[in-house]
């Protein structure tokens, strides 16, 4: 094959092309055509993670000191879970959206803010092509491909999509910082390089992948500036780049490393996640040749997705995309095999033509080089595939699609318009076809993104064989009714998903508690609506149904927590550190379940291993406080319930079963009294003062055997403040 001929390619920093009012006006052609694809995503809900991202961090409720010091102290998923990535500054933007604008719960806000950043990142990317190509019209093409293409509704309809504009911001931002500072000498430049420097380090505290700034500066180097050193041989060469490239440049991005690494090393040391599940990534599970060809396979299917957006989905999950070798169709390990000859073909082809056709080596290199973090090749990330990865790696892919169809065009125009006056018009007919047809299929794809209930339906029907496209179904069908038919058709989805993940037996560190979970919820509602029609034996059944699935459930969660503990271990973390983790919701659900049944002491020990795991959870006590009733021991249960008094004061439900505890009790008067609308403890009686005081010991207790000493300290002094606790009495509680 013959290399292309060199295509014309203006130097970074030539000061011919259009002008910078020029680029402005076409920036808001830009944004016309970025809020026609996405006027409908302001209708988009909060679905899968923007319920717990936006709906439940209390961090972005109100601009505070303290509320500034958690988001800059904990890490993203905080409170809800524990996690080791860190992106206070995607956070932050969160609290500017909900507590400085104004837009509290309302969505429309924060639909707005993702919009023009993704705008602002489409014009960018207009004018760093420009820059690099000297090519106005090409350049023009690929940023309104970039802005309408139908894989980035994942990133910009979806409200968290953020911390992937946010990223892509600060790597364009920078790298025209560098395109400046490349072509300005001496001190000029520094405004420029430190400028880098800073958006750098921004970056990487808004998304890891952020740090592919320093691919974007290499890349851009070897292409543009390297030919042009002195020297002959390589060595010559490479000291001229050590001190032209890395002295005068590289050197400001080398804090931004060292920031990523440092909050990494941080996070895990600190973290109980020793894995990432199978059942998100099976890559990370696989023998090396095994991983390395089914990522390949993935790859494939970006390229894909990329060229013909037409199928769609926010999950791609076990066993969506079989291991390489594991498959039960021979087509796909076959996919594999090409997915890899169209990579090495196409990295070839940019490496070979890097001098002849600039370009499309640029933007070739950039899409396998933007991929690469969340390749699955160098090492295992969260998920096998997810179209929002695609956001920056696009951005090459868009430009190469539009050095294709700029010449296509050509040739179609020639071929169908026999006038050449309307040839040059004509050639703009099938770019213009091809942007509007995506952004036609991105304002219907802004529709899935509606509700829970259309997303994950759209998913079932792309994506059958991931378990959690079931599972995410079933959980909208659940929401959405909320009656018998709609737990009807959610057990219905949920045997779907799980039949998925039965189809062959999987080893326990394969296995996933989360569906068990949802099951053994949809079991026992089940029972609970043939009970309200008096089918005890029919209900019985379901609850033993949802038992058994729990119990699955449980395993699984028994050997994550052995396994956390094994890394935390392997870490440096001393094992009187290290406390149970698990998932405390699994405990409540086999408890509430254990309690229809009548086993007592079965769902009074699930409550106390909840609030174990979830000390400052009202569950534990409020199940446990409800066995003990039923197993006769009143005096034990009223301890339980008043540890949720204690951590819930208006809690109805608690006081209700606290007055039933001292009726049973026999204790007269009943120690409850009524003050301003508002019931309280007589705690001059003996028994509340007796009761009390055990309630804030186990309280007390439970945050010292999940290692939250900071929070047990503060609950002991307010329980000796409020509630006249003596102090020796956590003597005991000092070491579980």
């Amino acid at each position: 094959m013959n290399a292309p001929a060199p295509a014309a390619v203006a130097p970074a920093g030539s000061s011919a092309g259009a002008s910078w009012r020029t680029l402005a006006l076409l920036g808001l052609v830009l944004g016309l055509l970025t809020l026609l694809a996405y006027g409908n995503s302001f209708a988009a809900g909060l679905t899968l993670d923007n319920k717990v991202v936006l709906g439940l961090d209390p961090r972005i409720r109100e601009w505070s000191a303290q509320n500034l010091k958690l988001i800059f102290t904990q890490n993203y998923w905080w409170p809800i879970s524990v996690s080791d990535l860190y992106r206070p500054l995607t956070t932050l933007s969160y609290l500017v959206n909900y507590a400085v604008l104004g837009n509290g719960s309302r969505v429309a806000g924060y639909h707005g803010v993702n919009l023009l950043l993704h705008w602002a990142n489409a014009w960018l990317v207009l004018v760093i092509l420009h820059r690099l190509t000297g090519r106005l019209k090409l350049a023009l093409l690929a940023a309104a491909l970039f802005a309408v293409h139908p894989v980035n509704v994942e990133s910009v309809t979806n409200l968290v999509g953020r911390a992937d504009l946010l990223a892509t911001l600060t790597i364009l931002l920078g790298g025209w910082c560098y395109l400046r500072a490349a072509e300005v000498p001496g001190p000029r430049r520094l405004p420029w390089l430190a400028g880098l420097g800073l958006l750098a380090c921004a970056g990487v505290l808004m998304k890891e992948s952020a740090v592919m700034i320093v691919a974007f500066v290499l890349l851009y180097d070897w292409l543009w500036r390297w030919p042009a050193l002195p020297g002959v041989s390589g060595r010559e060469r490479l000291q001229a780049a050590a001190f032209a490239f890395g002295l005068n440049g590289w050197i400001v991005l080398v804090p931004a490393v060292v920031l990523l690494f440092w909050v990494r090393h941080r996070l895990l040391y600190a973290s109980p996640v020793f894995a990432h599940p199978f059942v998100d990534n099976p890559i990370a599970y696989a023998g090396a040749g095994q991983g390395f060809m089914t990522a390949v396979k993935v790859i494939g299917r970006y390229l894909g997705l990329l060229v013909l957006p037409s199928t769609l989905s926010c999950d791609y999950s076990y066993n969506q995309i079989p291991l390489f070798g594991e498959a039960a169709h021979w087509w796909e390990d076959a996919y594999a095999w090409v997915s890899l000859v169209v990579v090495a073909a196409l990295v070839g082809a940019a490496v070979r033509w890097r001098r002849v056709h600039v370009p499309f080596a640029w933007g070739t290199l950039l899409f396998f080089l933007m991929l690469l973090p969340t390749s699955n090749l160098l090492v295992p990330i969260g998920s096998i595939m997810g179209e929002r990865f695609l956001y920056l790696p696009s951005i090459g892919f868009c430009l190469v699609a539009a050095l294709a169809l700029r010449p296509l065009g050509t040739a179609l125009a020639r071929r169908c318009v026999p006038d050449p006056r309307w040839q040059p018009r004509a050639a703009l007919v099938l770019p213009a076809l091809v942007v509007a047809v995506f952004a036609l299929r991105t304002h219907v794809r802004n529709a899935d993104w509606r509700d829970d209930l259309s997303l994950w339906k759209s998913a079932v029907a792309v994506a059958p064989d991931s378990f959690k496209t079931h599972k995410g179904y079933s959980n909208a069908l659940w929401d959405a009714g909320r009656d018998e038919p709609a737990i009807d058709a959610a057990i219905a989805r949920a045997g779907t998903g799980l039949a998925v993940l039965d189809q062959k037996p999987l080893a326990a560190e394969r296995r996933d508690d989360t569906l068990f979970y949802d099951l053994g919820l949809y079991y026992r509602l089940k029972g609970e609506f043939l009970d309200q029609r008096s089918q005890p034996a029919e209900a019985k059944r379901f609850y033993q149904k949802s038992v058994d699935i729990l119990q699955r459930a449980r395993e699984v969660d028994r050997w994550i927590n052995q396994a956390s503990r094994q890394a935390s271990l392997r870490r440096g973390r001393p094992g009187a550190e290290l406390a149970d983790v698990g998932n405390y919701r699994i405990y409540l659900q086999l408890g509430q379940t254990r309690l229809r049944l009548g086993d007592w002491a079965e769902a009074e020990a699930a409550g106390r291993y909840a609030q174990r795991l979830a000390p400052d959870d009202l569950g534990g006590y409020l199940l446990a406080g409800v066995a003990l009733f039923n197993a006769g021991r009143p005096d034990q249960a009223a301890v339980q319930i008043l540890a949720v008094l204690v951590l819930q004061p208006e809690n109805a439900e608690a006081w209700d079963k606290l007055a039933t505890c001292y009726e049973a009790l026999g204790v007269r008067p009943v120690p409850i009294v009524t003050q301003d609308s508002r019931r309280i403890l007589d705690d001059g009686s003996p028994v509340v003062r007796r009761q009390l005081t055990e309630a804030c010991v186990a309280i007390v207790r439970n945050f010292e055997a999940a290692r939250n000493h900071r929070a047990a300290q503060l609950f002991r002094e307010r329980a000796i403040a409020r509630y006249h606790v003596p102090a020796t009495a956590f003597a005991a509680a000092e070491k579980p």
